[in-house]
């Protein structure tokens, strides 16, 4: 496996910019902007072999079950974005990444759909944080991945690799709540505290992944939830009351 590499490992080796290989929701343009408010230098397509896309990161099982990173499996390969900026914009990312308590990132070398060589970061799940097996994903989640892949015009075989995919089905009440969640998420990633939304979501992930008592659980969400969402019912209005001419 590549060794691990942080941020500021990487700044200690290289004053210059960061390029990350993006595999997951980040290739969608709306998600990557507004999930920390980035701003990238340069992007290109590129697939990285002998790696593959992996569901493996332990989520929330009722809510958000997998998320996406990176996973050695010879002969195979992911397609990607890969996506240049500065060491702070990198910062941003990985904080809006769980802050270093999700996924670790490792060193690849990713070949451009023009042939060239770059070495690049890519985000795997941490040890303790990897599931023994994939488990997929939410449809909400997928649809990201698959519309970003086609924005960044990716190789058509592995959207159809992405189209073919198995999904995790959410109830309604789930969904609204799933809705009104990522909507706050990316509204104070896109104001540049990502880092509220990570800690809440860290917080879910506890109790989710807690031995405590089924009915305590649900108390907890409960008394998480409620203003939580009352904040993000709030917030998702913005989309709805527009200013008067």
């Amino acid at each position: 496996m590549a060794p691990l590499q942080k941020a500021d490992d990487l700044a200690e080796r290289n004053h210059e910019d960061v390029w990350n290989f993006a595999i997951g929701s980040n290739l969608h343009p709306k998600k990557l902007k507004g999930r920390a408010n980035l701003t990238i230098k340069e992007l290109q397509p590129g697939k990285l072999k002998n790696w593959r896309l992996a569901f493996n990161l332990r989520g929330i099982s009722w809510l958000e079950p997998s998320m996406a990173g990176v996973e050695p499996a010879p002969g195979d390969e992911v397609h990607g974005l890969l996506l240049r900026m500065s060491q702070c914009e990198f910062r941003k990312l990985v904080l809006s990444e769980g802050e270093n308590h999700a996924y670790r990132q490792v060193e690849v070398e990713v070949e451009t759909y023009q042939g060239q060589k770059q070495k690049a970061l890519a985000f795997s799940a941490l040890d303790s944080r990897k599931m023994k097996e994939d488990r997929p994903p939410t449809l909400r989640y997928l649809e990201l991945i698959r519309t970003g892949a086609r924005l960044s015009g990716l190789d058509p075989d592995y959207i159809h690799r992405l189209d073919s995919l198995p999904h995790f089905e959410k109830g309604p009440l789930t969904k609204l709540i799933s809705h009104l969640l990522f909507d706050m998420m990316m509204f104070f990633g896109g104001i540049g505290v990502p880092q509220i939304s990570t800690r809440l979501f860290r917080a879910l992930r506890w109790i989710d992944g807690s031995l405590l008592p089924g009915v305590l659980k649900w108390l907890m969400n409960v008394s998480l939830l409620t203003p939580t969402l009352t904040l993000a019912a709030i917030l998702c209005l913005r989309h709805q009351i527009r200013p008067r001419s």
